[in-house]
């Protein structure tokens, strides 16, 4: 039995509930499905008091609002809850009234009006005060309109007789109605009353939290009010409890004053705050102080106004402090090791660039000296004389070739290298006319697809190119070796190719070759110095690369290498004729 009646009752009070979204659009159809229920059944009984009595008029008025009050569980059902509430107001006074002309003065059913003037403290919040007091002149107006022609309403009304007989079951009904609604506005205030005490609940708890996550926050942290007072500071900003509770309502000037500092600081804070407040944005500056100990404290101050959602309402200026001294310090510390390895690099490159010159010019002495002995005492020498000279000759200019790819490793990285939008396509000519009698005495195929233009430094290109076609005619023993270069586009990457049809590689010797003086062969049948792909490795690196091979032992290589497109890909696409290849031109 409990749960039929439940049931009943949540059928009665969730009736259009699906039609609202919010939970006080929810509570509010809630209550107007009760006080509907509560008016239909004192009608109902009214209904049929009237019916007992023979009173047919009032009866057939009873009627009416009976039906009103089934309008107005249709617009609850369709989720219309303001229609619905002035629906139910105009419903109930208009039977009031009428009921009241048509009854007679001396049945006080007029004094109904003084209760349905109640209604709008139940139908609406207390923050809608128009719709409260328009609510309750709906009611008062044709309270007074009807006692001041009472007279001559008289004449519609029921005789004296009956009118007694109706008064005595009036007063009974206005009790019962007034305790009813009584009951639905208090149970309305304390639904409310609870609400606020839950979500002043739920305020608190987050208020806690905000400021627990504030405190584990390794940042000086305050807020102040619209005079610029503290109203919070964390416990990273000032560690004594007694001393945080004191400053709450202080100014910067008392702050400062509390904490010994120079008031031009406290002066300057204040500005920073009044900036954040007149541009309405967040201001930040960085301040250098000198603290209790002598010691030299950088640190980046900042402030940030907080405004409602309306921004005509400033809740509070947020401030902030970060202690950077140590990000000085080691910026300090930095910029020296900087310095210092900028001189070292500098010393270095001078050091390469020498040696290479001074070494070299030693060893074409020396090589020349060592041919010309060679053809001077070319008949007195014996055979095993002139192959040690041989040899001697062979590995000075081996150690001649070994500084010079020394030097160009070193300067492989070197950025201060001009960068032009190339053209590949002219590269790859000018190195091929540089290499053109290799080209023609190896009877050298060189096949190539459209190459695009890129913004590179020529020359490190071109050391590229000249490195990987020179390996692929070195270790090739083919009668027509075959050279392929082509190129594809990825989302993030330009990959080059270049492929050959020569001894190929061992996979387990595939990454080794990329380091510097690996050598897979020895000088007697490749010459070389194991430094040309160490020297690619190096310069596609510095265009945020990659380079690898993939080979098959007597069939060919195929080495690709890779340029980032947002190191190298051009903006606008400009053909030019560079310097560079006019210099290589004349060269050649």
């Amino acid at each position: 039995m409990r749960k039929f009646f439940e049931s009943i009752s949540n059928y009665i009070s969730d009736t259009g509930i699906s039609a609202v979204s919010t939970a006080r659009e929810k509570n509010d159809v809630r209550l107007l499905n009760r006080a509907w229920f509560i008016l239909l059944c004192i009608q109902t009984a009214c209904l049929v008091s009237h019916l007992a009595n023979g009173l047919m008029t009032t009866a057939c008025l009873t009627c009416v609002f009976i039906t009103g009050l089934f309008f107005v569980r249709i617009m609850l059902r369709l989720g219309k809850i303001n229609g619905a509430k002035i629906v139910a107001i105009a419903v109930i006074n208009w039977n009031t009234l009428m009921m009241a002309i048509f009854m007679g003065a001396q049945t006080h059913v007029i004094d109904f009006l003084l209760l349905t003037s109640l209604m709008p403290l139940y139908f609406f919040e207390i923050k809608s005060r128009k719709y409260i007091f328009s609510g309750i002149a709906v009611s008062l107006i044709p309270y007074a309109l009807f006692h001041a022609f009472a007279n001559s309403l008289s004449v519609y009304a029921l005789p004296l007789d009956q009118q007694i007989e109706v008064y005595k079951t009036t007063p009974v009904v206005m009790f019962f109605s007034l305790s009813g609604l009584l009951f639905l506005i208090y149970h309305k205030n304390t639904a409310y009353e609870t609400d606020a005490t839950e979500k002043e609940k739920q305020l608190l708890e987050q208020k806690k939290l905000y400021e627990r996550i504030l405190e584990q926050i390794p940042i000086d942290i305050v807020t102040f009010d619209k005079d610029l007072r503290y109203s919070y500071i964390n416990s990273t900003a000032v560690r004594d409890a007694e001393l945080r509770k004191w400053l709450i309502g202080k100014t910067n000037k008392e702050y400062a004053t509390a904490l010994g500092l120079a008031m031009s600081k406290a002066e300057e804070r204040d500005k920073l705050l009044l900036k954040a407040l007149q541009r309405e944005r967040p201001v930040k500056a960085e301040e250098t102080v000198i603290d209790k100990v002598g010691q030299i404290r950088h640190a980046v101050k900042g402030a940030s106004p907080v405004f409602n959602e309306n921004k005509d309402e400033l809740l509070c200026l947020v401030g902030y402090s970060l202690d950077i001294t140590a990000i000085k310090e080691a910026e300090s510390k930095l910029k020296n090791y900087s310095r210092e390895l900028e001189k070292k690099n500098d010393a270095l490159r001078h050091f390469v660039h020498a040696t290479s010159h001074d070494l070299k010019t030693p060893l074409r002495n020396i090589a020349s000296f060592l041919q010309l002995i060679e053809r001077r005492n070319l008949e007195t020498l014996d055979e095993n004389s002139k192959s040690m000279m041989g040899y001697t000759i062979k590995a000075v200019r081996h150690l001649n070739r070994l500084i010079h790819d020394i030097y160009q490793y070193s300067i492989a990285d070197d950025e201060t290298q001009d960068v032009f939008i190339t053209d590949f396509n002219q590269l790859l000519t000018q190195v091929t006319k540089q290499m053109s009698i290799t080209l023609a005495d190896k009877n050298v195929n060189i096949e190539t697809a459209q190459l695009p233009m890129l913004e590179v430094a020529p020359e490190h290109m071109a050391l590229v190119f000249r490195n990987l076609i020179g390996n692929a005619i070195k270790y090739n023993t083919s009668m027509r070796p075959q050279i392929k270069i082509n190129y594809e586009i990825t989302q993030t990457e330009y990959i080059f190719s270049f492929a050959d049809n020569g001894i190929g590689i061992d996979e387990q010797y595939r990454e080794q070759i990329f380091v510097m003086f690996q050598r897979l062969h020895n000088l007697e049948e490749y010459d070389g110095t194991g430094m040309g792909l160490a020297i690619c490795s190096r310069i596609i690196g510095n265009y945020g690369g990659r380079i690898w091979v993939e080979s098959e032992k007597g069939v060919g290589s195929t080495f690709y290498f890779s340029l980032e497109k947002n190191i190298v890909e051009p903006e606008v696409l400009i053909q030019k004729h560079l310097p560079f290849y006019s210099e290589m031109a004349q060269a050649s």
